[in-house]
């Protein structure tokens, strides 16, 4: 019932009507974050690689993860992916995960998309079947959903994110130490 509720106030939009969901501060850059007083479980979500190879993302826990839903057909993703890459590379360093995944339908528009960004390097797992969206609401990219060490919900945001800005890297950062 309250994964239910959960994915009724996420695609409302009435979100911070629902109790538990806060707002993660008043900086315009975290406005759009929300961050849960109670965090949920989520059903299994199976990701693809670039092989085709299933990555359950229960294959995490005991990470913090930062799960970026994009498309590369997605202008606000296209602007987000540099600074999420930059950031990454720091997160990842103090032992969190940030797994972007691609949900454009065909795979293999994907590198040489990231080529062009100049992003080659920028490893991405893909959801060509929407089983995201069989547990958390796909309808609105850029989306990021960040997960506890025990693989529950605890935040997202739905919306382009500065990742270079030091307020939202403090709020991310601030999961690894809990």
């Amino acid at each position: 019932m309250r994964g239910l509720i959960l994915m009724l106030a996420l695609l409302t939009g009435s979100a911070f009507g629902f109790p538990g969901m806060n707002q993660a501060g008043d900086d315009p850059a975290l406005q759009r974050f929300v961050q849960l007083t109670f965090p949920q479980d989520l059903d299994v979500i199976e990701l693809k690689d670039l092989e085709g190879e299933a990555v359950p993302l229960s294959s995490y826990k005991g990470k913090v993860v930062v799960l970026n839903l994009w498309a590369t057909w997605c202008p606000p993703c296209v602007r987000e992916l540099p600074s999420l890459a930059r950031f990454r590379t720091k997160l990842e360093s103090q032992g969190a995960v940030v797994l972007p995944v691609a949900i454009d339908r065909d795979p293999a528009v994907v590198a040489p998309f990231l080529k062009e960004l100049g992003l080659e390097s920028f490893s991405t797992l893909y959801d060509t079947t929407d089983a995201v969206g069989q547990v958390l609401p796909t309808d609105l990219v850029p989306a990021t959903f960040i997960l506890n060490e025990q693989g529950q919900l605890v935040a997202f945001v739905r919306s382009f994110v500065d990742w270079d800005n030091p307020k939202v890297q403090q709020l991310i950062e601030n999961y690894l130490d809990k």
